[in-house]
């Protein structure tokens, strides 16, 4: 009868170690999940996107935000779903022609047309879950 309850107090701590260090190795570990393993700009293309119209604007740094600056932005807004909002950070800046850049000049933001390669942002801010950003190249932009 002594044997049996030993072995069962046995079993129990040898059950309990485990699972002591289980959690351990399991807590231990760095899971970061904000910033992805293949991002930025020579990263894995995600999407292609063909044809969209949105707005391009030029983001300059503030002291409030520094998220992505000094770059073009393009937003796009879904038709179907007045909250779903992508914005896409601009890789290859050349590719925005003198058109586009000298209506930024005198105006905030204008109306385009592009086409493009999505890849992933090495940053993710915290944001509503309708709204996504992404890096892009641009394989063609006009203005609308």
């Amino acid at each position: 009868m002594k044997t049996k309850n030993n072995e069962k107090k046995s079993l129990r701590k040898t059950i309990s170690y485990l699972f002591f260090f289980t959690i351990l190795i399991f807590s231990s570990c760095k899971n970061d999940i904000d910033t992805p393993i293949d991002c930025g700009c020579n990263s894995s293309i995600t999407t292609i996107v063909s044809g969209l119209e949105g707005t391009i604007i030029y983001k300059e740094q503030t002291q409030s935000n520094n998220y992505y600056t000094n770059k073009y932005w393009i937003t796009y807004t879904d038709s179907n779903c007045s909250n779903c909002v992508l914005h896409m950070i601009v890789c290859n800046d050349d590719f925005v022609n003198n058109s586009i850049t000298n209506l930024l000049n005198t105006q905030e933001k204008a109306s385009i047309k592009f086409t493009g390669e999505l890849r992933e942002t090495c940053e993710n801010p915290v944001d509503l879950a309708d709204i996504a950003y992404k890096r892009i190249t641009l394989t063609k932009i006009e203005l609308k």
